[in-house]
């Protein structure tokens, strides 16, 4: 429970950190070479052992752990974070990601709801709605549903990698360790050659913050956290602190960026937690053989 808590703690901060980091210097491509630069610094040595894997999991899976971790969705959620608030981010990108890979893995393995399943469905959807309708109607000039939409994009992709990670057979850590090197090794040179890299510029305890942040706490710590939480109480269990982000997000955005949420955004954030603890404590039982 100590390590679901933690996840929960450094995935809602991370929705902070970034939201912040769109309000310096630093750009969404800064932030993302911040991430995968750092954590491939620390996980190359896993990968070295381990290797790539593409016979053992395919090119086509390889990719996909790439575009759906990797580089397009930290660009996705760091250019979100320039319109919506981290309450958003947290809610609709890593709230969703339970809902989005339950509707995948039915979809494509053929996995079928529990009715309290498509209750706790139904319920993020009406959630999502209330915020969606609020960035419309009350924030339309802030463009704030476009930050909204970048979310759901980004944590459609994260639930991609999620689905096609528990089916390769590696082990979380090799998964983490191909995702963040690979991602590095990929963006590096785009990064230098192509952009302007605002690292250079930018006062130092920002960067140092950031590279903290995004490339030690989310990329490796977090990753470790989850580990151990699936290992001790099981993925169902494990996945329900991810519902606690958004409402911590919501408390650490008050103080740190001094975000309040409205009263349809409150009742979105809230709606969407039930849902994602609906949708995760649901699963069907397996029937005996």
């Amino acid at each position: 429970m100590l390590c679901g808590l933690a996840v929960a703690l450094i995935w809602s901060g991370w929705s902070v950190a970034t939201r912040f980091a769109m309000k310096t210097e630093l750009a969404p491509a800064d932030v993302t070479f911040l991430r995968f630069g750092v954590s491939a610094l620390f996980l190359w040595p896993i990968l070295l052992r381990h290797g790539f894997g593409f016979q053992r999991i395919g090119i086509a899976r390889v990719c996909i752990m790439l575009v759906g971790a990797g580089v397009p969705f930290m660009m996705l959620a760091s250019v979100g974070m320039r319109f919506a608030p981290a309450s958003h981010a947290a809610t609709l990108m890593i709230g969703m990601m339970p809902i989005f890979v339950a509707v995948l893995s039915a979809l494509f393995f053929k996995e079928r709801f529990s009715r309290m399943q498509l209750c706790g469905l139904a319920v993020v959807m009406v959630g999502a709605a209330c915020m969606g309708g609020q960035a419309l109607i009350v924030h339309r000039a802030d463009g704030q549903w476009r930050g909204d939409l970048l979310f759901l994009c980004a944590g459609l992709l994260f639930a991609s990698y999620t689905v096609v990670q528990r089916r390769s057979g590696i082990s979380p850590w090799h998964a983490t360790a191909l995702v963040n090197v690979g991602s590095g090794l990929i963006f590096a040179p785009i990064y230098f050659l192509f952009l302007q890299p605002g690292i250079f510029a930018a006062p130092v305890p920002e960067l140092l913050f950031q590279v903290f942040a995004q490339g030690i706490c989310v990329a490796i710590l977090a990753m470790f956290f989850y580990a151990e939480a699936v290992r001790r109480l099981g993925a169902p269990r494990a996945a329900i602190f991810g519902a606690l982000a958004p409402a911590l997000a919501v408390l650490m955005g008050i103080p740190v960026l001094g975000e309040f949420p409205g009263g349809a955004g409150l009742a979105g954030i809230v709606l969407v937690m039930a849902g994602v603890v609906l949708v995760v404590t649901g699963v069907r039982p397996a029937k005996p053989a």
